[in-house]
């Protein structure tokens, strides 16, 4: 037999580090309200091939475009990568702006899990930042909208009180 056959056939795979990232994946995609997008594995084929997992949750809404891409390699750091979109108009697949950062974690996956709701809600913090960020630069639509003074006038009068009032430095609340 060749000595190559030998080691291909001897590698094996580290179905604990599998199962854990699998677990933390379904974990955060629970606790973030919705489902895995695709996960998937590269399992041993030589020796310089190693246990490459990857998986894509997302979460899109409010105009929002969000993917968390996880990436697990054995011997490197969990791997997080956020990206985040922002269309125009609700289900245009055309981004008008995008924003991406990648974050890393030199733990292995199993000792992450403990801390796997911790670790949604910080994700649910960064896709919060990220979303104000990405709208950079956008807020001059706001400028560009018409009311028509009519429609103004209409909407003052439906209101029980003035909706604008003098300003009276001695008036107390």
């Amino acid at each position: 037999m060749n000595s190559s056959t030998n080691q291909a056939q001897g590698k094996t795979v580290d179905l604990q580090g599998v199962a854990a990232f699998a677990s933390l994946v379904e974990l955060l995609a629970q606790e973030l309200g919705t489902a895995v997008s695709k996960m998937q594995g590269q399992m041993p084929s030589g020796p310089e091939t190693f246990d490459k997992l990857l998986a894509e949750i997302e979460i899109n809404k409010q105009g929002f475009n969000r993917k968390l891409t996880l990436m697990s390699y054995p011997g490197a750091p969990f791997t997080m990568r956020f990206q985040s979109a922002w269309s125009k108009a609700e289900g245009n697949a055309a981004a008008a702006s995008a924003i991406a950062s990648e974050y890393y974690i030199n733990s292995p996956v199993a000792s992450i899990i403990p801390q796997g709701r911790a670790l949604a809600r910080h994700i649910e913090d960064i896709f919060m930042v990220m979303d104000r960020m990405v709208t950079l630069g956008h807020s001059s639509k706001l400028s560009h909208m018409s009311i028509p003074v009519s429609q103004m006038e209409a909407f003052e009068q439906s209101e029980s009180e003035s909706l604008v009032t003098q300003y009276d430095a001695n008036r107390s609340e």
